[in-house]
């Protein structure tokens, strides 16, 4: 991890959380696309930074909407495909917009079929609840963890094809057993870590 270094954006009307992980020979990628995607433009280009990928936590629109600004190839769960190109169930038609992704991921993302980033593996956590196809990303000791699981409290399930019991049934066996100083970067709002969910998350009791 000590050659890693992390840039963390909130953007949008629900200040939707997008990260860019990248190593010091200037290798990157991004964690979810939300809009607008000038700063993290700026952001690269100030950089000049080398996108490898995106890679999306779920099929939101918030997490996708900048996917048609930024090109770069991306991956989601096959879970959530469906979600990217019909704007009910990504949830833009409730904000009174119609957003949907026509290009294709470059692949899907899969449990037990890690990426590699450098000399660091990339480990996917199929998470469903919030979503079919929602993951959890790791690398190192960094956990993100998109709208699964936040700083006290849990994804939301009253949304299509959310699922409560699904949702804590992926947190309690895929993210509590982790390392309890791992710390958990979540979709939105601020940082915490599984020590303190464990501790403290009532959701989770």
């Amino acid at each position: 991890m000590a050659n890693l270094s992390l840039k963390v954006f909130a953007l949008g009307e629900l200040y939707t959380n997008c990260y860019v992980v990248y190593d010091n020979e200037k290798h990157a990628f991004i964690i979810d696309a939300p809009s607008p995607s000038r700063e993290i433009v700026d952001f690269i280009d100030k950089e000049k930074l080398n996108i490898e990928f995106i890679a999306l936590t779920h099929g939101h629109f918030d997490h996708i909407s900048a996917l048609a600004d930024l090109p770069f190839p991306f991956y989601v769960h096959k879970e959530d495909a469906q979600l990217m190109k019909n704007s009910d169930l990504n949830g833009s038609t409730f904000f009174n917009a119609s957003i949907t992704i026509e290009k294709e991921p470059a692949s899907f993302l899969e449990e037990n079929k890690p990426l590699v980033f450098g000399s660091s593996k990339i480990e996917i956590f199929h998470t469903p609840g919030h979503t079919p196809g929602s993951v959890c990303i790791k690398i190192g000791k960094w956990l993100f963890s998109g709208d699964t699981l936040f700083f006290g409290s849990v994804g939301r399930t009253d949304v299509p094809l959310g699922s409560y019991d699904s949702l804590i049934k992926s947190i309690k066996t895929k993210l509590l057993v982790l390392p309890k100083d791992t710390v958990i970067y979540p979709g939105h709002g601020e940082a915490s870590t599984i020590e303190e969910e464990i501790a403290s998350n009532h959701f989770l009791k």
